[in-house]
C-alpha cells in the first residue's frame, strides 16, 4: 500500500493536475497545507486527499516530517505539488513494491521544466532522487539535520538496507520554474539566503576568494563538464543563474561571518 505525502501552499493552480497522475497508483493521498489562501485545500479535498496543517514556514522539510507521520501505509511518495508522476514510473514503482518484499528505498529522475523547456544536461536531471521509501525507513532515519532546507532526505541512502536506482527513463515531471522571473525570485534569492544562513549557523566560513572562484567553477563544471551546451539558450542561462546563486550563498555566509566578528 502506497501513501502520497504533497506540502501545499496556495497552489491551486497545480494541485488537481498533481492529484490526478496519481490514479491508479496512491492507496492514500496526504494533503499537508500551511494555511493557503486560495482554493488549494477545497480542490485536493474534492479530489479525495485527507488534509491537514501545518505552520507557515520558510520551506518545506519541517512540515513534510509532519505529514509523513500522518500517513497510514507501508510505502511513501514524496511529490511536491507542481510535481506530476508518470505512468512509466508508476507501473515501475508498483511492479517492484509487489516483487520485492526486502526493499526499502526506490531512486528514481525528476525532470525539471526550466522557463519553457525540460532540461536534461548540466547536472539538472539527475535519477538519484529518494522521493519513495517505506516509511519506517524515514522515521529510524530522521534527525534535526533534517530540518535544513534540502536536507529532508539524505538519510535514507546511509540507512537503507535494501535500495534500487532506477535508469533516467523513470522519472517525475517537474514544473518548478515554469518563468525565468519565478527561478530567479525563489532560487538566487529566497534560497540562497535560506542555504546561508543554515551554513552560517552551522559554523561555516568562506574565504572572499572562494566567494569569487566557486560560481566560476560551478559554471565551467555544469556548462562544459556536465554538457549544459547541449539544451542550447536555456542551458547557457541555467548555468549562468546556477553560478549566480552560489555567489550569492557565499556573499551572504561571507557578510554574515564579518557581522558576527
Amino acid at each position: 500500500m502506497i501513501s502520497v505525502v504533497i506540502n501545499t501552499l496556495n497552489e491551486e493552480q497545480n494541485i488537481k493536475e498533481c492529484i490526478s497522475s496519481l490514479k491508479g497508483f496512491a492507496d492514500e493521498i496526504i494533503v499537508c497545507d500551511m494555511y493557503s489562501e486560495d482554493n488549494t485545500v477545497n480542490i485536493a479535498h474534492s479530489l479525495g486527499a485527507k488534509i491537514y496543517y501545518y505552520e507557515k514556514t520558510g520551506y518545506v522539510e519541517p512540515a513534510r516530517f509532519y505529514a509523513i507521520t500522518k500517513a497510514s501505509c507501508p510505502w511513501i511518495l514524496i511529490l511536491d505539488a507542481d510535481e506530476r508522476l508518470t505512468k512509466e514510473l508508476s507501473m515501475k514503482l508498483l511492479e517492484l513494491t509487489k516483487n520485492n518484499n526486502e526493499l526499502d528505498l526506490i531512486k528514481f529522475a525528476s525532470l525539471y521544466n526550466y522557463f519553457g523547456k525540460y532540461v536534461k544536461h548540466g547536472g539538472f536531471f539527475k535519477n538519484d532522487w529518494t522521493r519513495f521509501f517505506k516509511k519506517e525507513l524515514y522515521l529510524s532515519s530522521y534527525s534535526e539535520a533534517n530540518t535544513k532546507i534540502f536536507q529532508g532526505l539524505n538519510n535514507l541512502t546511509t540507512n537503507s538496507i535494501s535500495s534500487i536506482q532506477l535508469s533516467k527513463d523513470f522519472y517525475i515531471i517537474h514544473e518548478a520554474y515554469p518563468t525565468l522571473s519565478k527561478y530567479v525570485e525563489k532560487t538566487t534569492s529566497k534560497y540562497a539566503y535560506i542555504e546561508a544562513s543554515q551554513l552560517f549557523t552551522s559554523g561555516k566560513k568562506v574565504s572572499l576568494l572562494n566567494v569569487i572562484i566557486e560560481p566560476v567553477k560551478s559554471f565551467l563544471k555544469k556548462y562544459i563538464l556536465q554538457l549544459g551546451f547541449l539544451d542550447g539558450a536555456h542551458g547557457l542561462i541555467l548555468c549562468c543563474l546556477y553560478s549566480i546563486y552560489r555567489f550569492n550563498v557565499n556573499s551572504i555566509l561571507w557578510d554574515l561571518n564579518m557581522r558576527s566578528k
